[in-house]
Order: structure tokens, then C-alpha cells, then sequence
């Protein structure tokens, strides 16, 4: 009997790495374009691509091999995408990828893959990751869209604020514990309310008053 994998969570730096999808179609795409979000350097290899790919080929934000998958498409390759219908491709890229010690996933089989990918929520630079082990895509689909429901747009200002905020913070209250709950005031002020209510110069005046007051209580306690 198969031992059920657990998955160790993990977010990847794919900048400047370069990594290769096999397929064309319409899942192939949205997963060339996560990747470059990653800024990554993406290879598609199908005979035929989607629209939206082609642009982004003729773009030059991609190559595009217009063939068959070759066993040696997979030198210098860190990451490969199959996404193809083809199972006996998938299989032959995935075993040939293990060899190689490359990540590799086969879209929607689990067993064919040594990583899969969360469902997400972006917000800016605030990702959200979901995931059932492979148990249940739809699952994951629907945690997702109640997660997107709770964490709005907003929250991309909102950590673009906090981002701001950081430098000065470490600066002016070098002790670890008072910093620690320094953030926490200033995550649970009513900047975010501001923020919902179109407000943002207003938010961003009131993270650095509250900076000023925490900096000036942990000098006074010093």
C-alpha cells in the first residue's frame, strides 16, 4: 500500500531560473503566465499554442518550440510543467525529470508529480496558498473563493504601508519584543478601515503617528 505523501509548504525563488512547460492549451497558459509573474524564464514545446500564448511567444516573453517534447529539452531546466492530455508524454518527462533531480509536476496527477501547486490568493506581494495534499482540487477551488471574500483588495495598499513602515520601526525600537508588538498595534489599528474607505493618505498619515507614539512609549520605558 502507498504511503500518503505530506507535503512540506514552500514558496520558490524562480527569478531568472529557467524552467519548461509541456502543452499548449489553455492550462498551459495560465501556468507560463504564474511563472512569469515569478519572473522566470519560460519554454513552452507543443506543436501548437493557445492565442494568448502566441502573443506572448511573438511578445518575446516566452519561447516557443513548436514540436514534440525531446528528452534533452529538460537540460539546465530547474522546474517543468506537464500539461499535456498525452499520458504517456507526461509519464516519460516526469520519470526522466526525477532522473535529473528537477521539480516537476503533472497537472491534476499527483502521483506523476514531486510538487504541487496551492490554489492562491494575490494580493500584490500577499499570497495566500491552499492545498489538500492532492485530495481535492475542488476543495481547495472553493477554500480559495471563501478566502478571497475575506481578504479584498485592499490589503495589497495595506501591506504596501506596513512595507513603508518596517525600516523606520526597526530603526527606532531596536528591542525585539517591543518591535514584535509595535506591528501588532499598528496591523490591528484602523488603517485598514481607512483603506476600505478610499481613504489610503489618511492610512498612511495614521501608521506614522502610530510609529511616532510606539517609539516614543519604548523610549520612555527604556
Amino acid at each position: 500500500m502507498m504511503t500518503r505523501r505530506i507535503y512540506y509548504p514552500i514558496f520558490l525563488n524562480l527569478q531568472g531560473e529557467r524552467t519548461l512547460i509541456i502543452g499548449g492549451g489553455r492550462v498551459a497558459e495560465r501556468k507560463a503566465r504564474s511563472l512569469l509573474k515569478s519572473h522566470a524564464h519560460v519554454t513552452v514545446i507543443s506543436p501548437e499554442l493557445t492565442s494568448g500564448l502566441r502573443r506572448l511567444a511573438q511578445a518575446g516573453r516566452i519561447i516557443h518550440k513548436e514540436r514534440k517534447f525531446l528528452s534533452s529539452d529538460l537540460n539546465g531546466i530547474r522546474l517543468i510543467i506537464c500539461a499535456t492530455n498525452d499520458t504517456a508524454v507526461n509519464r516519460k518527462a516526469a520519470v526522466q525529470a526525477e532522473r535529473k533531480g528537477i521539480l516537476y509536476n503533472v497537472v491534476d496527477v499527483p502521483e506523476l508529480c514531486n510538487f504541487i501547486v496551492p490554489s492562491m490568493v494575490r494580493r500584490g506581494d500577499l499570497t495566500v496558498a491552499v492545498s489538500t495534499g492532492g485530495g481535492s482540487p475542488a476543495l481547495s477551488k472553493k477554500v480559495r473563493q471563501e478566502i478571497e471574500t475575506l481578504i479584498g483588495p485592499e490589503y495589497k495598499t495595506f501591506l504596501k504601508l506596513l512595507r513603508e513602515a518596517r525600516p523606520k520601526i526597526q530603526r527606532e525600537i531596536p528591542e525585539k519584543s517591543r518591535r514584535t508588538r509595535a506591528y501588532r498595534e499598528v496591523i490591528e489599528s484602523e488603517t485598514l478601515s481607512l483603506i476600505r474607505a478610499g481613504r489610503t493618505k489618511e492610512a498612511r498619515q495614521r501608521v506614522r503617528e502610530k510609529i511616532k507614539i510606539i517609539s516614543r512609549r519604548a523610549g520612555e520605558n527604556i
